[in-house]
């Protein structure tokens, strides 16, 4: 083989493995779990959520592992529901959102133990809220657009295939 074939064969070669994706690593439970447990606000393993984005597998496996630990949880919202939602059930637990400057999420729920955090998932877009504490039976968070991570909470809240993990 000529110089001119062999190099012309790297550079296939070369550009074949340029168009592959790269390997997603695999993500053990241990990391699922710690991701999973973490406490609002606090540092996340940005290996845990490339996976999370680009695994199908590593998603369903976090899913579960938050449908577990969960108080209440809802995969999707009514199936009948045509438009943007302003009411919901998640198990025992209402959560409404009263549009406003700024919209407010309520929740409202049964006797137990209130849920402390909230996740709320969209296809490989997730956000994870600390939740006040309930006030006369009712938790109220500001959905205000000054911060991000709310405003996207309420975004996610009012599509019908957003799932909803309250922890």
């Amino acid at each position: 083989m000529s110089d001119e074939a062999r190099l012309l064969a790297e550079l296939h070669a070369a550009r074949a493995l340029m168009r592959a994706p790269p390997p997603t690593p695999r993500v053990g439970h241990a990391a699922l779990w710690a991701h999973a447990t973490r406490a609002g606000g606090s540092p996340v393993d940005l290996a845990v959520v490339r996976a999370l984005r680009t695994d199908p597998d590593a998603t369903r496996r976090y899913r579960t592992l938050l449908a577990a630990q969960a108080i209440a949880h809802a995969t999707l919202a009514a199936a009948a529901s045509d438009g943007a939602l302003l009411r919901r059930r998640v198990g025992p637990f209402a959560l409404e959102i009263l549009e406003g400057t700024p919209p407010l999420l309520i929740l409202r729920g049964a006797d137990t133990r209130p849920p402390r955090t909230i996740e709320a998932w969209r296809d490989d877009e997730a956000v994870r809220l600390d939740l006040p504490p309930p006030v006369e039976g009712a938790i109220v968070l500001a959905l205000d657009s000054a911060v991000p991570e709310a405003e996207a909470l309420g975004r996610m809240l009012r599509d019908p295939r957003c799932a909803v993990f309250l922890l």
